[in-house]
């Protein structure tokens, strides 16, 4: 049961990455008809449910008392994420619709998460893990994505976007000081 479970978290997840280039062809359908931004809504909830789903099937495979068991889900996982929401946020700057200061602070923040975690595991052989702060960040994009298609340009999803950043901000400043306190493997 154990390994069907995680291979049907992993089978979401891929799902998710499969997804991605769908939902940027029809976010770039946007500005033709609004029918599109609740289109793209629908996919983006959909991503989102698989997020979810996959995370609670891998920890329900999980056995009592291990550490983790999927390293496949753990890897592929935040990449999914990462990949399907700067891609939404990439595709909206380029339409106008994201201004330039947020999502290029998006997409640059897990740029630079994503080589902290190749140079923390090249140089010290260790795998820095999503956190809390980072999946709740991670989440509350996905919400601001949801409600600058739903309701763009309301005072709402500006101020949304304002919070949004700052808790990129602060989850950038901790995945770095985690990536800075790992210790050195000898």
């Amino acid at each position: 049961m154990n390994h069907f479970l995680l291979g049907l978290a992993n089978v979401l997840t891929i799902a998710r990455l499969l997804a991605t280039p769908v939902l940027v062809w029809v976010l770039l359908q946007t500005p033709g008809e609004r029918r599109f931004d609740w289109i793209a809504i629908g996919v983006v909830v959909a991503m989102q449910a698989t997020d979810v789903l996959d995370g609670f099937l891998a920890r329900r495979a999980r056995p009592p008392g291990a550490a983790r068991v999927n390293p496949t889900g753990e890897m592929l996982d935040p990449l999914a994420d990462k990949l399907y929401l700067n891609s939404a946020y990439i595709t909206l700057m380029l339409l106008g619709r994201v201004p330039l200061w947020a999502g290029g602070l998006i997409v640059a923040r897990d740029v630079l998460i994503l080589l902290g975690w190749i140079g923390v595991y090249l140089q010290w052989g260790v795998r820095l893990l999503p956190n809390g702060l980072g999946k709740t960040t991670d989440s509350l994009q996905a919400l601001a994505l949801l409600t600058l298609l739903a309701a763009p340009g309301h005072a709402a999803t500006h101020a949304l976007l304002w919070v949004v950043c700052g808790l990129t901000v602060a989850s950038g400043f901790s995945y770095a000081k985690s990536a800075f306190s790992t210790p050195q493997q000898a």
